[in-house]
């Protein structure tokens, strides 16, 4: 069996440091090791103790340091933007005891199937923030698509402008509550009386990963809420998938987009239900 070094560095100098040479790879939660290739890997540089676990929010910005935890962000959240998207999000994420564990970071580095981030970092515009060898600010969607950014690199928050204020819904599909999503469904809005300010949607678990349905926002800002009713939110909300244990790739895009109208119908409507 493979032996693998361990460092614990206390400060995040420290921590780049030893990242440097691209086999040497940072551990937060754990979660996602059997997943990274160790083969490759010769040593492993484990944050516990450097001073990334921190929630701030500052004119309605928030930033989120990368060894918080699901568990912690969401319970942390409902104190001071209750409301969020990511309290949904993150306090229904797969088990509890994996709540407790998953960070922030990790989930980012390589957005598992667990993750439940994936959808709610592309509506609220999300940065993923690093220093090292690609130090930087860059969104999920620049993230994903280059996975050499996170070489000799290290995440050290997560940055979400323009956090508070927002109405949400949050949906994930599952066969049982703690299972993998087969997608999930984020949705974001602003209402001024009955006009959509704003709608941001987006849809994960696709073929592309996460896709914001730019079409269908589109299509609802600035209208009236019932505006919706006029729309054929199933038609563009439909994406491709590929064939997983909960279904075919066919009855997988069809359900997703059933979701997503449900999920506005939530958001845009909910005043008028009360």
């Amino acid at each position: 069996m493979k032996k693998l070094q361990w460092y614990f560095p206390d400060s995040i100098e420290e921590a780049l440091t030893l990242l440097k040479g691209g086999k040497t790879v940072p551990h937060s939660g754990g979660t996602s090791l059997a997943n990274r290739g160790l083969s490759s890997v010769s040593a492993l540089v484990d944050t516990a103790r450097l001073p990334l676990k921190y929630l701030r929010i500052d004119s309605g910005n928030l930033e989120i340091g990368a060894n918080e935890t699901y568990a912690s962000v969401a319970d942390g959240l409902r104190n001071i933007l209750p409301g969020n998207l990511l309290i949904e999000s993150l306090g229904h994420a797969t088990s509890t005891p994996l709540r407790n564990r998953i960070t922030l970071g990790g989930s980012a580095s390589l957005f598992p199937l667990w993750s439940d981030l994936l959808g709610p970092m592309a509506v609220l515009n999300g940065e993923i923030r690093a220093e090292g060898k690609n130090g930087g600010s860059y969104d999920v969607f620049a993230w994903i698509r280059d996975h050499s950014l996170q070489r000799e690199t290290l995440i050290t928050s997560l940055f979400f402008p323009d956090a508070a204020d927002w109405i949400s819904c949050y949906y994930r599909e599952t066969r049982v509550g703690f299972d993998y999503p087969s997608f999930t469904v984020s949705v974001l809005a602003r209402i001024n009386g009955k006009t959509v300010d704003t709608v941001r949607i987006a849809l994960s678990g696709g073929l592309d990963r996460v896709v914001r349905l730019k079409a269908l926002e589109e299509a609802l800002t600035g209208r009236d809420v019932f505006h919706l009713s006029s729309v054929d939110v199933l038609s563009m909300a439909s994406v491709p998938f590929g064939r997983k244990p909960s279904g075919s790739p066919e009855y997988l895009s069809a359900v997703a987009a059933v979701q997503v109208k449900r999920c506005l119908e939530t958001v845009l409507l909910q005043e008028e239900r009360r």
